[in-house]
């Protein structure tokens, strides 16, 4: 077993953004996951994923949007999926936490 307390890094670019990483992806090769906070009135700017992405929101509410530009709203037990390239964001109503899980396409050898 292996347990550790781990600081949030945050964003001089998004203000009131704090992630803990809990797998760097270099550990499997192909798959990060971030614990996200997004405190009220904050934004994730709109950004391309580099790699497929999944955003799990766990408590809160907020809203998100793709490459449209259309706002969708989300909360608990919400799971966004983007595509590697798509532009996208997210905006927090209220304190919102959310799992980022990334993926990287397999390499072939």
């Amino acid at each position: 077993m292996d347990i550790t307390t781990e600081t949030p890094t945050f964003f001089h670019d998004a203000p009131g953004i704090g992630m803990t990483q809990l797998l760097d992806g270099k550990t499997t090769g192909r798959t990060r996951i971030d614990v996200a906070t997004l405190a009220p009135g904050s934004t994730l700017p709109r950004h391309a994923a580099g790699t497929d992405q999944v955003f799990a929101v766990l408590a809160g509410r907020g809203r998100v949007s793709s490459d449209d530009g259309v706002e969708h709203p989300v909360g608990p037990g919400t799971t966004v999926r983007w595509s590697k390239g798509e532009q996208h964001t997210s905006w927090a109503d209220t304190e919102m936490t959310v799992v980022i899980v990334q993926t990287r396409e397999a390499t072939q050898d």
